[in-house]
């Protein structure tokens, strides 16, 4: 691995479990497609821009939910949840962010995000 993909791979686990952090380098759905993208995420992403000083872990996760949330990024907004989640986001504090999107971004696409979040308080 070189020094970024560690750095990468090394910020990702203050967001996810080892066991998660691990499938995330072995498992990649889209590695027939576009194998590199895992490496530029985990590269850059979580390597340069989530390794970054100045934010904690749990406000770059709010952050980071709030900004999928407004793209409509289903599947992210589940990962994003889950991760906002392990850092220490509380119930609260991710429902009230949810909230305070409405007026930008509307009804719909909060009640999507509070959907998957309610999906993700009931399985974990």
């Amino acid at each position: 691995m070189n020094d970024r993909f560690s750095k990468g791979y090394e910020t990702i686990k203050q967001y996810v479990t080892e066991e998660e952090a691990a499938r995330m380098i072995e498992s990649d759905a889209l590695a027939d497609v576009a194998p590199d993208l895992r490496k530029m995420i985990i590269e850059f992403a979580y390597g340069e821009v989530y390794s970054r000083p100045g934010l904690d872990a749990k406000s770059r996760a709010l952050v980071v939910m709030t900004a999928v949330v407004t793209q409509g990024a289903a599947p992210q907004t589940k990962t994003h949840i889950k991760r906002g989640l392990h850092v220490g986001l509380t119930q609260t504090e991710i429902v009230e962010a949810l909230l305070q999107l409405v007026p930008y971004i509307g009804f719909p696409r909060v009640q999507n995000a509070l959907t998957f979040f309610s999906r993700c308080l009931n399985t974990g």
